[in-house]
């Protein structure tokens, strides 16, 4: 009974990050016996468990210093292209400014000529973070982490220590020198979360130095795929953010009749949708399509996109075997990248299976495809003529995506160009969520207006 204890509460500690750092000893589970096993994950378990109860995994704050300390040494040459999309992919989160998420960052391989220091603020927004660092290449030399946390350790010294600190160790864990010293006083740091990311091969990474760096099993993020150590380490960052949304107070003195107003600008704007169309391409519907796309363009024009904003995602269906995504919802930062992915979609007909392109619109609830569960509002906008003859039933997987979390729309197209065929209005109104949120391109700016309302505080 006390080992199926302990392995359940293995099972409960291995969530987010925890749950991949511990799957890196599972080649020496092999060479123990099942006692010995049980003996020493039970302990890990007790000991991260107890340190999940006293110490939050995070700090919870709306703004915030991040330090980044990122290896291109020729340990990871291969992979640094990896690692330097892992950085860029995760600060999608951050609202990187003076005001907001104030970021630092050490590129390092060997003691010193290797060496670049981006001070604190050396971007001052999103994209120049991005373009700085995608300008990064890998220039080989040895791994020499201890003196790359050395600087950090001085640059520490020049940061505002009036919010919490966040630094993250990427590196295969395979130093020229031992870390663990300046590791263990990065952890000291008062206000201070040390994480380590390893994107590569975990076989390849010694994990006990990623545990000197951080002293917490807890703090590394370590997966064979970078998409999916990105999805943890994001989604810790929008976890620590969940409190945060522009708020305004405003205090008022009677005697002098003094109004003072604060408004504070957090990460989460509050105008968060993810944005789902899903278009009929079947050859029913050509050459209607096209009318289709011009009013997923309309809509699009309307919001601000973004990846604090309104993330966009498209799904095409026809027969079943040529439904899928043409894009999801992080693939594209602006409207006029979305614009273009839309007017680059083209049909090659087919029969129509209604429910397998709601099935595939479902799909971008997940965090790898950039959806933002907790933060964002889910919408689901079905562009067809109502005719199914493929695949699931279209009103079950519309029920299915309601349940999923998201507003769901249907849109027709009244006009009757050649070879159109007339809309089956009783499957317009099945797929929708109700009789309100089924529209036809007459009454199509309404639906505009319902959608855009998530956005208006931010235009």
């Amino acid at each position: 009974m006390d080992n199926q204890m302990n392995r359940e509460n293995i099972r409960n500690t291995k969530t987010m990050i925890g749950h991949d750092a511990l799957g890196a000893i599972d080649d020496e589970k092999a060479r123990m016996t099942d006692w010995e096993t049980t003996l020493k994950l039970a302990l890990l378990a007790s000991i991260t468990l107890v340190y999940s109860q006293t110490t939050p995994l995070f700090p919870i704050s709306c703004e915030l210093n991040i330090l980044i300390v990122l290896d291109r040494s020729d340990s990871v040459k291969g992979g640094f292209n990896t690692s330097r999309k892992f950085v860029t992919d995760v600060s999608e989160e951050l609202q990187i400014g003076p005001n907001k998420h104030e970021v630092a960052m050490i590129v390092y391989s060997g003691l010193s000529y290797r060496r670049e220091i981006f001070k604190w603020n050396f971007a001052k927004s999103n994209q120049e973070f991005v373009r700085i660092t995608n300008n990064l290449r890998a220039i080989g030399g040895t791994t020499n982490t201890k003196k790359a946390l050395e600087v950090a350790l001085d640059l520490m010294e020049e940061r505002n220590k009036t919010i919490p600190t966040v630094v993250m160790v990427v590196t295969d864990g395979r130093s020229a020198d031992d870390p663990k010293l300046p590791g263990q006083k990065l952890q000291r740091e008062p206000n201070t979360w040390v994480f380590a990311a390893a994107t590569g091969d975990p076989k390849k990474v010694d994990t006990r130095e990623l545990m000197d760096i951080t002293g917490n099993i807890n703090h590394i993020v370590m997966h064979s795929g970078r998409l999916l150590a990105t999805d943890i380490a994001k989604r810790i960052l929008r976890a620590a953010q969940e409190k945060c949304r522009t708020t305004t107070t405003t205090t008022t003195t009677t005697t002098t009749t003094t109004t003072t107003t604060t408004t504070t600008t957090n990460p989460i704007t509050g105008c968060e949708m993810d944005l789902v169309l899903v278009l009929d391409f079947s050859t029913t519907t050509d050459p209607i399509y096209k009318f289709y796309k011009g009013l997923a363009s309309r809509l699009v024009s309307a919001l601000k996109i973004g990846p604090h904003h309104t993330q966009v995602a498209a799904v095409t269906f026809a027969t079943v075997g040529r439904t899928r995504t043409r894009f999801n919802l992080k693939q594209h930062k602006d409207q006029k990248s979305v614009l273009k992915a839309i007017d680059d979609l083209e049909s090659r007909g087919g029969t129509t299976a209604i429910g397998a392109g709601i099935a595939e619109g479902i799909k971008q609830t997940e965090d790898k495809e950039g959806a933002r569960p907790g933060v964002a509002t889910k919408v689901m906008v079905v562009f067809t003529d109502g005719w199914n003859n493929k695949g699931i039933d279209p009103v079950e997987a519309a029920h299915k995506a309601v349940n999923a979390g998201f507003e769901l729309y249907s849109v027709s197209y009244t006009g009757r160009p050649p070879k159109s065929v007339q809309t089956n209005n009783e499957t317009l109104a099945g797929i929708a969520q109700d009789h309100v949120h089924a529209f036809t391109d007459k009454n199509y700016e309404q639906l505009i207006e319902r959608i855009r309302r998530r956005n208006l505080k931010c235009m």
